[in-house]
């Protein structure tokens, strides 16, 4: 029996429509470009000495961190340097402490400005430190360590020092 229709067994057609496929390009273009991303993920930095520029210095370690403990009669001088060993990660970092003994009662500054030239030596980049006195410390002996650890304006070793 027909009810108003030709043949009604008969199939819509299902092959895809140009529309169709090029709505479906557009979506998945749309995916790509909001889940990518433009960075790089790797970059070799190769910097090599212009003329007249004194040649790098070989790698003896780089100091990622640099702590200065102090007490009225005493100091620690703590670093993080990044390990050196071929077969070691990036970020194995070794820590390194040095101790400044009292001399006569008193914080021996010639001892700490020894120790921080010793750091510096190692990374002469690296110009930030942190200096923690403790709560028996004077203002005196602070500023004291202060000017050792910065430094000379002629010869500057960590310019960049914070009190914690």
């Amino acid at each position: 029996m027909r009810l108003f229709r030709p043949n009604a067994a008969e199939e819509a057609d299902v092959r895809p429509t140009l529309l169709g496929v090029v709505t479906l390009l557009f979506l998945l273009l749309f995916f790509l470009m909001s889940t990518t991303s433009g960075q790089r993920l790797g970059v070799v930095d190769l910097r090599l000495a212009a003329p007249g520029e004194a040649p790098p210095l070989p790698h003896s370690g780089l100091v990622k961190a640099v702590r200065v403990a102090l007490a009225e009669d005493s100091a620690a001088l703590e670093f993080e340097v990044a390990s050196t060993d071929a077969a070691a990660s990036s970020t194995t970092r070794e820590l390194r402490r040095i101790e400044v003994p009292p001399k006569e009662g008193k914080l021996d500054l010639v001892a700490l400005l020894a120790a921080v030239d010793q750091v510096h030596g190692i990374d002469p980049s690296q110009a930030e430190a942190e200096v923690v006195p403790g709560p028996e410390v004077s203002t005196t002996t602070l500023l004291a360590a202060l000017d050792v650890v910065r430094g000379a304006a002629a010869s500057p070793r960590f310019p960049k020092v914070s009190l914690r």
